[in-house]
């Protein structure tokens, strides 16, 4: 009777041991901890990029944004989607304004039937409208071809119609100067002869334009065939960010 006896004794309660609740409130508060401290690193996120905005608007610079934006890289906690989205448009000196300015010249672009002679692309400075250089010039040559008239008075009206300034810009391939001025003569003196022409016939204020030869240094592709070469033998009108343009003046 004593085996019986025990066989029929009370069972064991079911359910898990007492330590894993208290295992589990513990769990419960240090992940409620973790996540006030994230709280706290986003607000401070969102409290930089304010004052970002308050340096931009005080300063109009991407100077302060360059050290600001240098001195992130050795924060712990990464900058959320958004405030990495707001530096970068306050590094590009107003997006916007810049998105605008391209959509206003293509639809001058196309209205001017030049869609298939000229390119029009963004960069950190501003809008670029691209000409290939051989519509513009002999090879060797800095005089303007009296073909190129009809596009570069398009382009006179289409500087016209914007207060921005503009830098004409020349690039040549790799190719060595076959004459006894060098390709940095070359380019430079063809985006002289395109800001003359422009001056001169479409009365742009020489105040506004600004020209740079920049010889081969700045290729568009690889000089490694006749038809990439001829891509980087152009002349480059480009239309300043203001940012980019205040810093040319000071």
């Amino acid at each position: 009777m004593t085996g019986g006896e025990e066989e029929s004794g009370p069972e064991e309660e079911g359910g898990s041991p007492a330590w894993m609740a208290t295992f589990a409130d513990l769990m419960s508060l240090l992940l409620t901890f973790f996540i006030l401290i994230l709280s706290f690193a986003n607000m401070d996120v969102i409290k930089f990029s304010a004052a970002v905005d308050s340096l931009h608007d005080a300063f109009g610079s991407a100077v302060a944004i360059e050290e600001l934006q240098g001195n992130l890289v050795a924060a712990p906690i990464e900058l959320s989607a958004l405030a990495r989205t707001r530096i970068i448009e306050l590094k590009a000196g107003g997006s916007q304004e810049m998105e605008d300015l391209r959509r206003k010249i293509e639809t001058m672009i196309q209205r001017s039937n030049l869609q298939n002679l000229v390119e029009v692309d963004e960069s950190d400075r501003g809008v670029v409208v691209r000409v290939i250089g051989q519509l513009l010039f002999d090879p060797g040559s800095i005089e303007l071809r009296p073909e190129s008239f009809v596009v570069l008075n398009e382009i006179g009206r289409l500087i016209a119609a914007v207060s921005d300034d503009v830098s004409i810009e020349g690039h040549t391939d790799d190719t060595p100067a076959t004459h006894e001025v060098s390709n940095w003569h070359l380019s430079a003196g063809r985006a002289i002869s395109v800001l003359e022409y422009l001056a001169e016939t479409q009365q742009i204020d020489p105040k506004r334009l600004s020209v740079a030869g920049y010889s081969s240094t700045r290729p568009l592709v690889a000089n490694d065939s006749d038809e990439n070469r001829e891509m980087n033998r152009r002349v480059e009108f480009v239309f300043l960010r203001p940012v980019a343009t205040s810093a040319s003046q000071s």
